[in-house]
């Protein structure tokens, strides 16, 4: 059987091979995903959106500054954390599996771990393209776009239009079914208050009303005339300045916002927090960096690697560690260990009496 990655790529090494039979695969065995009914194929976007609405799209969600810092967080924390096989008695396996830390590609395991974890932000999971040894090991790995790829009805996974082979592939499932479909009303709402709050800025004063004096003294072409004149001087930026003749009364309609819709734009910020599972401190942008360390302090540890870290990472882990992935009894985990040291009081030890 064909390199897989030289298949689907166009790069790797042509004489690897995948061992047909070798390990099991849900390529072949059928998988579902627990978000959706049936398939992995795409949601019927009317029951979810409305038959008004388009998908919600990850370059549309990443025009929200909310979504943007939730992703970098994530990213920043995760990315560039190497992975480790485990024995099972919990020490470091000393014959670490090559693919974990490098690759025969030239796309390094951070772009590989950023391409999963974008996949698990917006989407339901995730899909690595292996190949394998003569043994049946790993001896390479890439992520796949997730563009390329579907389940079909039979649950088997399909690549630019072919059904990957035994033991081609790694899938990944994520926590949740992905922001796209979580915060789909979220991202919308924001980018609509995105939209008005630029509106606003561009023109601060309320709404300009123009009351005729006399009945019938005004043609509709001078009406119109004179509604371009005043909306062209708004837009002016040096300044607004019209005429507005005797026939003419100039009103303005309710007063004018001064929080410039802030009040809206920071409850976006708690929304995304809580579809990402982060502190909302952290999408604040001044978080510090002992922050993202554990505390001593009163033996607490910190929320963000308790709590926010291990529902990304978790999905990952669980699903390098299974057989067709690392030898029976050896698991996969990020390596946080330089992150996770304690903070050293700075008036030293406690002293007892």
């Amino acid at each position: 059987m064909a390199n897989p990655i030289a298949r689907f790529f166009g790069f790797g090494s042509p004489d690897d091979s995948v061992v047909a039979g070798a390990v099991g695969n849900s390529a072949t065995n059928g998988i579902r995903s627990p978000w959706q009914d049936g398939s992995l194929a795409p949601f019927v976007w009317s029951d979810i959106f409305g038959v008004d609405n388009t998908p919600v799209t990850r370059l549309e969600a990443l025009r929200v500054p909310a979504v943007a810092r939730a992703r970098s967080v994530i990213i920043s924390l995760i990315a560039s954390r190497p992975l480790k096989m485990y024995n099972g008695d919990g020490t470091i396996a000393t014959d670490q599996p090559t693919w974990l830390y490098r690759s025969d590609t030239g796309v390094s395991p951070y772009q590989r771990n950023l391409g999963i974890l974008d996949d698990l932000i917006f989407n339901d999971s995730s899909l690595l393209v292996v190949t394998r040894g003569a043994k049946g090991q790993i001896t390479d790995a890439v992520h796949l776009p997730f563009d390329r790829w579907s389940v079909n009805s039979d649950g088997k996974i399909v690549v630019d239009g072919n059904i990957a082979q035994e033991g081609e592939v790694v899938w990944i499932p994520g926590p949740g079914p992905g922001l796209l479909v979580t915060g789909a009303e979220t991202i919308r709402g924001a980018r609509n208050m995105e939209r008005a709050w630029a509106g606003r800025v561009r023109n601060p004063t309320p709404t300009i009303l123009l009351h005729q004096k006399e009945q019938g003294t005004l043609t509709a072409d001078e009406v119109k005339g004179y509604l371009t004149g005043v909306r062209e001087a708004r837009q002016d930026p040096d300044g607004t300045v019209a005429f507005i003749p005797y026939e003419v009364d100039v009103t303005t309609d309710g007063s004018q916002a001064t929080d410039l819709f802030t009040a809206g734009r920071n409850d976006v910020r708690i929304d995304i927090a809580n579809h990402t599972n982060l502190p909302v401190n952290l999408l604040d942008g001044s978080t510090s960096t002992a922050s993202l360390t554990y505390s001593t302090q009163e033996g607490k540890r910190n929320e963000v690697f308790d709590y926010s870290v291990p529902y990304w990472t978790n999905s990952i882990e669980q699903a390098l560690s299974l057989d067709n992935v690392v030898p029976r009894g050896s698991y996969v985990r990020f390596d946080f260990s330089d992150l996770l040291s304690t903070i050293e009081s700075p008036t030293g030890p406690e002293a007892q009496d």
